[in-house]
């Protein structure tokens, strides 16, 4: 039996703290960049001293994985409650989808699961951030495989209700989306959704991919 240190949980009024603190670092990353943020710019946008920063933070790095973590965990929140909303629609098809159904209803999940033009700026110096520090490297990737693994959970399920299954790894199909999305988000920001690599085009695509990987959970 190991004897560990309790820890009590985060009291509301610390909750709250972390909370600001988190909002204003993305406003100021977004201003500033990454790299370029400091610690009191981001404490001065939240209205706290440097002591409520690092009684929350060790240290900024710190702070941009907490960030990280917390639009990950509510973009699964999302795609889960979106899933949970669209399931009884997708039961009634009794497995009788086509791709312009398919379409429609991925249409659902992109708008759940890009962020806006801000965020996607923000991403990308993350991961440059992450590639340039090996003692951030870790934790990134480990919050990326814990998405993504979220995610395929989540896709699998929706999957189901479609009456269809994977012939495909769910994880793998999962990662190649997030590839498409992320050029997609990329070009949109630089050409507009409406581009043909935009955003716009992407629940065709995705849907073409789906139908690829997967197939009828018993014939019809």
């Amino acid at each position: 039996m190991t004897n560990e240190p309790h820890q009590d949980p985060p009291t509301a009024r610390r909750r709250e703290t972390r909370g600001r603190l988190l909002d204003a670092a993305i406003e100021v990353f977004a201003e500033a960049g990454v790299q370029g943020a400091s610690v009191e710019q981001i404490c001065a946008r939240a209205g706290f001293s440097r002591g409520a920063f690092y009684s929350n933070f060790s240290t900024k790095e710190q702070l941009f994985l907490a960030v990280l973590e917390r639009e990950f965990d509510r973009r699964i929140e999302e795609v889960e409650s979106t899933i949970a909303e669209l399931t009884p629609a997708l039961q009634r098809l009794q497995g009788k989808i086509d791709a312009e159904q398919a379409a429609e209803y991925i249409t659902r999940f992109i708008a759940v699961e890009q962020g806006d033009a801000h965020w996607i700026i923000l991403e990308n110096e993350f991961a440059l951030l992450a590639m340039r520090d090996p003692d951030i490297a870790p934790g990134y990737l480990a919050l990326l495989d814990r998405a993504t693994a979220s995610l395929a959970e989540l896709v699998e399920t929706a999957i189901a209700a479609a009456g269809r299954r994977f012939i495909f790894p769910a994880d793998r199909t999962t990662e190649i989306i997030n590839g498409m999305c992320e050029r997609a988000a990329r070009v949109s920001a630089l050409e507009g959704e409406q581009h043909p690599r935009g955003i716009a085009a992407l629940p065709h695509q995705i849907g073409e991919l789906l139908f690829a990987v997967t197939e009828p959970l018993s014939p019809r």
